[in-house]
């Protein structure tokens, strides 16, 4: 499978994942942070500062030697609009034709300046419980912008909270818990997502980052070094960021699952992101939820061409990209993609090109095979035909003594059963001619001729090829001197109907007395059937001739 990328895109950072793979089975090739802060010297114009970041994207995504062309972005909570609220209805497409409408009045400003994405969180026998998440387009279209700039064009736009719930059910993780809650513990929020039976039933999103917080960076930054200062005063200055963001994050968190009375408890608490990093982060955490959270490394659910040293630094980060990973490669639970509107994806055609080339091949190939098999059998027949006319006018040869004229009583017929029908004719001609001169034509008998059984054996399945459907002969006796005459065949239908199709159409001739279907087996392509035995009546099918005569 062709390399992908992955761009979670935060607020002071963007995060580079490139994998291949398809469905879920994927592999992670490599994983690199493009820090956004002080690129951009302090006073620049917006659009410089742009410029700048898109220039750094796109100098990190060479050297580390990652595809642009398929990739996928997700971006975090802080940039949406969480709202909760019911319709009065359950059907998927009422609700999709009037969520909009409905939002007018939970999202500020006007509703044409944001992209909607909604879930149906719970449904009762008639009312469903809906969160819709908002995100302003200039915002979004500022950061494809960017990534255009930069050399990325996403195909698919989703926020972290959805693409890590992605990733939880892709993995197997959610189905391991009844009830499970993750903290995803981002720069700029902190999102709290509960989730019963794999399925997600509340989500809430704190605009409480750890932005500053002691040892909270993301992998390659540094620590009390990079608050600022160092020394005692710096670790104060550490200590005291830690301790007021984990007294905000707990109070708001109280405050948060209060008003979700049945949310908890739950059976496993796990924690993505930087927050895990920020030292009494799960001591809080265990605190105002129950239990403390374990680290959520899904990097050991998938596989991975990272060393074991960047393996450990990275699991517990990759939680977003690997579920947009999920998302891109067709696993997406959540349906949502907020590259609508304007920030629409305007290159549609390259989501469906692969598997147009693949199924245009396969059409291709089985064109060519169908028509190959009818050649084959289109040169069968001919040759079939071919040795009966052969051996036709070798017999009229005989019996008038001379080629050329023998040659003349068929070859202006069509080549096929019109030529074998003529050499037929002629047989029949030359007997009725010897009759008159004998004098007694009424008294000869007739004669049991092989050629015209051959031609009322194909005429029936000429006559109903499509009923019959594919019929391949290996073997054809016909014994018209036998007692009792009879026809022998062995050869290959698609199935027993069909099979049984063919006896019904030969019993409907009236010089086949009776077909004895003798034994079948199945194999690979079909029916093979043997020893079919059809008792001829070759008095009945002349008795026309004989009354015309």
């Amino acid at each position: 499978m062709p390399r992908q990328t992955i761009i979670d895109y935060g607020g002071h950072r963007v995060r580079l994942m490139e994998f291949d793979g398809s469905g879920k089975k994927l592999r992670v090739l490599g994983v690199t942070d493009v820090p956004l802060d002080g690129v951009v010297p302090e006073g620049e114009e917006a659009g410089e500062a742009e410029d700048a970041q898109a220039a750094a994207i796109r100098k990190a995504l060479r050297a580390a030697g990652f595809t642009n062309d398929p990739c996928a972005m997700a971006f975090d909570a802080s940039n949406a609009m969480f709202r909760e609220f019911d319709l009065p209805f359950t059907s998927d497409d009422q609700i999709a034709k009037v969520v909009k409408f409905e939002s007018e009045s939970h999202v500020p400003g006007d509703i044409d300046d944001y992209v909607l994405q909604h879930q149906v969180l719970r449904k009762t026998r008639d009312k469903s419980h809906i969160l819709v998440i908002a995100v302003k387009k200039d915002e979004l279209l500022d950061r494809l912008d960017i990534l255009e700039e930069s050399g990325l064009d996403p195909m698919l736009v989703d926020i972290d909270d959805l693409a890590l719930h992605n990733a939880l059910v892709a993995t197997g993780v959610a189905d391991e818990h009844p009830r499970l809650a993750v903290i995803n513990a981002q720069e700029h929020s902190t999102s709290l997502l509960f989730i019963e039976g794999g399925k997600l039933v509340a989500v809430r999103s704190i605009r409480i980052g750890t932005r500053g917080a002691g040892h909270a960076e993301a992998p390659g930054a540094g620590g009390a070094e990079a608050a600022g200062g160092d020394g005692a005063e710096a670790q104060a200055l550490d200590t005291a960021r830690t301790h007021e963001y984990l007294t905000r994050l707990t109070r708001e968190i109280r405050r948060t699952t209060s008003t979700l009375p049945d949310a908890l408890p739950v059976d496993e608490l796990y924690v993505t992101g930087p927050g895990g990093a920020v030292p009494g982060f799960a001591a809080a955490m265990a605190e105002v939820l129950g239990r403390e959270p374990q680290l959520l490394d899904l990097l050991d659910r998938v596989s991975h061409d990272l060393s074991d040293e960047d393996a450990r630094l990275w699991g517990p980060q990759l939680g977003v990209a690997l579920g947009m990973a999920f998302k891109l490669n067709g696993e997406d639970v959540s349906g949502t993609d907020f590259r609508r509107d304007e920030a629409a994806y305007t290159h549609k055609f390259d989501q469906v090109k692969t598997p147009l080339i693949v199924l245009s091949f396969l059409l291709f190939l089985v064109v060519a095979f169908l028509g190959l098999d009818a050649f084959m059998e289109a040169g069968k027949l001919k040759t079939e035909y071919e040795r009966i006319v052969v051996q036709g006018d070798t017999f009229l040869g005989q019996i008038i003594g001379d080629a050329s004229a023998s040659r003349a009583k068929w070859e202006h017929a069509e080549p096929g059963p019109a030529r074998v029908k003529a050499v037929l004719d002629a047989v029949k001609g030359l007997r009725e001619e010897i009759a008159q001169k004998l004098g007694r034509s009424h008294g000869i008998p007739d004669l049991p001729s092989a050629l015209e059984v051959w031609i009322e054996f194909s005429n029936a399945i000429f006559a109903n090829e499509a009923a019959i459907g594919r019929l391949a002969l290996q073997r054809i006796d016909i014994d018209v001197l036998g007692r009792p005459p009879q026809i022998k065949l062995e050869g290959q239908v698609e199935d027993l109907t069909h099979f049984a199709t063919l006896q019904a159409i030969l019993r409907e001739r009236p010089m086949f007395q009776s077909v004895d279907p003798g034994s079948t087996q199945p194999v690979a392509d079909g029916v093979r059937f043997s020893d079919l035995v059809i008792t001829l009546n070759l008095v009945a099918a002349s008795a026309p001739a004989k009354e015309k005569s």
